[in-house]
């Protein structure tokens, strides 16, 4: 009985947090790039032991159109990759800015990288009547010349998830930087949205929020067994 109350218990704790992804997910529903939470799943390893699984689902959002030259979104895999003080990040949003000293970065103020590192546009800021043409393979150029092409990341290792926000600080050793890969467009003037479902989200809060009743239920009902017990046995 002890351990039927450890059992519940432990399911009570898996909807609280599967609950907590369900209202993260709705509550990210306009954040660009934003990649949904999965539900926690158990499952047993290769020891016989239970394992909880919390898939990020890495599909891809709906490219809006913003007509902005400095807003891109990748369609395909990889990540933009964005430093500041030594430190690195992938991310999917590719709201894009140009700082003062003519730096391309991001809404944080991280300078994004391309293959020949940080990419400054000083030449468009002084001259205006130049427009910004980025290629679908990250190619960057002001008027005819090229600055640089983006640097997209790969994930090498697909069960190292990187998060909802496609946002982690890694070491390189981590990520496939190979350009040369054919997996990806980028598409310039676009934004990619949140890829949450908010019907789907919806049911899944319905279904786990039945599921919480039920092993709170389920441990209520144990408790009041426990205690019973515990009464008869006074006598």
């Amino acid at each position: 009985m002890i351990k039927g109350i450890y059992h519940a218990a432990r399911s009570l704790n898996n909807h609280m947090r599967n609950l907590e992804r369900i209202s993260n997910n709705l509550a990210n529903i306009n954040t660009i790039g934003y990649k949904r939470d999965g539900i926690f799943v158990e499952i047993l390893n290769q020891y016989g032991t239970a394992e909880i699984k919390t898939p990020i689902d890495l599909s891809q959002g709906n490219l809006s159109q913003t007509g902005n030259p400095l807003n891109l979104a990748i369609q395909g895999e990889g990540y933009f990759v964005c430093h500041s003080e030594g430190q690195y990040e992938l991310t999917r949003n590719g709201s894009f800015l140009i700082s003062e000293d003519g730096f391309l970065v991001n809404q944080k103020g991280q300078k994004v990288l391309g293959r020949n590192g940080e990419i400054n546009l000083l030449k468009y800021i002084v001259d205006r009547e130049q427009s910004i043409s980025i290629n679908e393979e990250g190619e960057i150029r002001v008027g005819e010349e090229i600055i640089d092409t983006l640097l997209i990341a790969q994930n090498s290792d697909k069960q190292n998830q990187l998060g909802n926000l496609g946002l982690k600080y890694f070491d390189f050793s981590e990520i496939d930087l190979d350009n040369t890969q054919s997996n990806y467009r980028i598409i310039q003037g676009y934004l990619e949205e949140s890829n949450v479902n908010p019907i789907e989200e919806m049911e899944n809060m319905i279904r786990v929020s039945k599921d919480y009743e039920t092993s709170y239920k389920i441990v209520q009902s144990l408790d009041d067994s426990i205690q019973k017990a515990n009464e008869i046995g006074k006598v």
